[in-house]
């Protein structure tokens, strides 16, 4: 799939049984240890390629293809340490994809078009934070679902109101503890993780994709209890396996309509701002009490459980980006999104951004750009070299997020995209209405 930057190969294993394209069958990319210290995700695919190799996956083979990566970050593992070789957070690369391990992986999203994906990692449960609020979060697996209110509302309701309550009752069943993937403390506040696109579940649900992270339990050690953390990763990655072997034609009927929807969507609105706010309903997880080492229940009250939006937009037909622009030119086609180069000059109306000010707002805990907008209209010309980017394609979701410069998700949030997009306090990036 891909090699990093220090030689070592990166493997995806296609398992489909009987061997053959059947266009027919559900299509399911999992990969796993994107930070090199979490090696259980890793562990619990090798499980899952050992039981395909023996035939005891053929039944879930009948009705979908596999595509498994076990190890996206070899040269992080190695050094045992969370980011790769190049001091990279590989879950912070799906945006820029600035690593050639990302980059591999979206070159075969893009090559084999999945309709489920599943990113596994693994959480702290020793964290200070915790023990110094009384608990130990005890989950042995989370399961963590789209949360950004761009991605296909039909695919976050099947997945909260269908798929969790299944795969909860499987875990139940196998004897492991499981909660839905929360994040925070509980002295700070308890929410869902973040909305950001630029991490291996939201960037490919950007695209109409069912996607899921999936958290295994961390030990206070890399090799603690290694064999039970493997084996209950393992035995979600099947829950969920099984889930959507038996609703397999539903959920490729439902993401091939949601992937049509999204090249006209155009016109439509789309939220450039969320946060998460303390809804009505309560969250009891799994803990151990830090004092007496008793495992118990904590009902989180109240749980910043629902994404609210707080600012939107309109989606454009198009966005126009200056021949100039090459890092933006350069991005989109590492995304293999469809532009048309500009050969000749030609007046069009365009809508375009003034920065009235640059502000900043804390979302997820992180302080990220609040820029103050205005619009207006006027007439461009059109430059040979200049590209269009229509917004009629699969990528409309993902091209409003890194465009539009109030995105919370957007290329403003990166300095080394920031610097080149304002100039005399116009944002350089036009919208074509």
């Amino acid at each position: 799939m891909a090699t990093t930057s220090e030689g070592r190969e990166i493997l995806a294993v296609r398992i489909s049984s009987p061997c053959g394209e059947d266009s027919s069958k559900l299509r399911v990319l999992l990969f796993a240890q994107q930070h090199g210290d979490e090696p259980c995700g890793k562990e619990a695919l090798t499980l899952l390629l050992a039981d395909c190799a023996r035939g005891a996956c053929d039944d879930l083979l009948e009705k979908m293809d596999l595509v498994v990566v076990p190890q996206m970050n070899p040269d992080g593992a190695e050094r045992r340490q969370r980011r790769n070789s190049e001091g990279i957070d590989l879950n912070r690369s799906h945006l820029l994809l600035h690593t050639p391990e990302v980059r591999g992986l979206h070159d075969l999203f893009a090559a084999w078009m999945p309709e489920v994906t599943m990113d596994i990692h693994e959480y702290g449960s020793f964290s200070k934070e915790w023990v110094d609020g009384g608990f130990v979060k005890s989950s042995d697996v989370q399961l963590g679902m789209l949360t950004n209110l761009n991605s296909p509302a039909a695919l976050r309701t099947y997945q909260r109101t269908t798929v969790f309550p299944f795969v909860a009752a499987a875990m139940a069943e196998a004897g492991y503890s499981f909660s839905e993937y929360v994040v925070g403390s509980p002295q700070d506040r308890l929410r869902h993780s973040t909305t950001e696109i630029n991490d291996g579940r939201q960037s490919f649900g950007i695209l109409g994709t069912l996607s899921f992270i999936q958290e295994g339990r961390k030990w206070r050690t890399l090799d603690e209890q290694l064999k039970r953390r493997s084996q209950a990763q393992y035995a979600a990655t099947k829950a969920l396996l099984k889930f959507v072997a038996e609703h397999a034609g539903q959920i490729k009927e439902m993401v091939r309509q949601e992937r049509e929807s999204l090249a006209s969507a155009h016109g439509k609105r789309f939220y450039t701002r969320m946060d998460h706010v303390a809804g009505a309903s309560p969250l009891v997880i799994p803990v151990m009490n830090a004092r007496s080492g008793r495992d118990t229940t904590w009902t989180v009250t109240p749980y910043h459980g629902v994404v609210r939006a707080f600012d939107s937009t309109i989606i454009p037909s198009a966005y126009i980006i200056p021949a100039e622009l090459k890092q933006v030119i350069e991005l989109l086609g590492r995304h293999r999104l469809q532009t048309v180069v500009a050969e000749s000059l030609q007046k069009v109306s365009v809508e375009e951004y003034t920065l009235e000010q640059m502000g900043t707002c804390v979302i997820e805990e992180d302080t990220l750009p609040a820029p103050v907008l205005k619009s207006a209209r006027r007439s461009y010309q059109l430059r040979p070299g200049d590209v269009l980017v229509p917004t009629s394609q699969m990528h409309s979701l993902f091209l409003a997020s890194v465009l539009e410069p109030a995105s919370l998700w957007g290329l403003l949030k990166y300095p080394s995209m920031a610097e080149s997009l304002v100039t005399n306090r116009q944002y350089r990036i036009l919208r074509l209405p």
